[in-house]
């Protein structure tokens, strides 16, 4: 008999409302749980919500937006509510750090990363700062990830984050992370050669469309959508230089 507990983890639909979508508050919990489910008996499904159309059991719990997670009796839709609820459930790894420099350089990457893509700031300058800021951290450390060799919590959220500035940054305003940034970039690669990363990361069409179809961003032509959408899904897990 399966005794494994299990836990149903609702996610961001893609753009054809089935595929997994682009959404790095799901992709954070997604690595979560492949990091609990290394080291305990643990089972968990992921399933995509199209909003349009959401799953009966979705609706059912009266959920209202993802990510969202089952487990038993328990139904939840707050991030920080299901990333506790995680952590006292399946105690196993510890994913917690105590590092406030790590934690402060993070800060304010992703807010600037909205308002460039966003064009309330005209220029990348803000950016580039916050990427700086968060590759001379690295440059101080001599661990795989910021708070240590094993990914952590800060990990899990910045990580999805990074990634999709590189992607939609990229494809939509034209903007490259500094190849000057090789800290960073060694960073990066060693997520993109971590099955905690790369089986929770979604494709990058799937991060290119999310964002373009948010208000004030770059709009995708019908013809480039639909390109996107022909095409096989493409992961950006190279890096732009030889020995970060």
């Amino acid at each position: 008999m399966d005794t494994q507990p299990k836990v149903l983890l609702f996610v961001k639909a893609g753009d054809d409302g089935k595929r997994y979508g682009a959404c790095p508050f799901c992709q954070r919990l997604f690595m979560i749980l492949l990091a609990k489910a290394q080291e305990q008996q643990l089972q968990f499904k992921v399933a995509t919500v199209n909003f349009a159309k959401p799953p009966d059991a979705f609706r059912k719990l009266t959920l209202r937006r993802v990510p969202a997670l089952v487990h038993e009796e328990t139904a939840m839709d707050n991030l920080d509510e299901i990333i506790q609820y995680l952590d006292e459930t399946f105690p196993s790894p510890s994913l917690d750090y105590d590092d406030a420099d790590a934690e402060k350089c993070c800060r304010d990457v992703f807010q600037k990363f909205c308002y460039y893509v966003k064009d309330v700031s005209k220029d990348s300058s803000h950016l580039e700062a916050e990427l700086a800021k968060i590759n001379d951290v690295l440059a101080s450390r001599t661990s795989r990830y910021l708070c240590g060799d094993n990914m952590t919590h800060l990990d899990f959220e910045l990580l999805p984050k990074l990634h999709q500035i590189r992607v939609a940054a990229k494809a939509l305003k034209g903007f490259e992370i500094s190849r000057k940034l090789r800290h960073l970039w060694g960073y990066l690669s060693r997520a993109y050669n971590d099955d905690l990363f790369t089986q929770a990361c979604p494709p990058d069409q799937e991060i290119i469309v999310h964002w373009a179809e948010k208000p004030e961003t770059p709009n995708l032509s019908m013809e480039e959508k639909a390109r996107l959408a022909r095409e096989a899904p493409k992961y950006s897990f190279d890096i732009p230089i030889s020995s970060p």
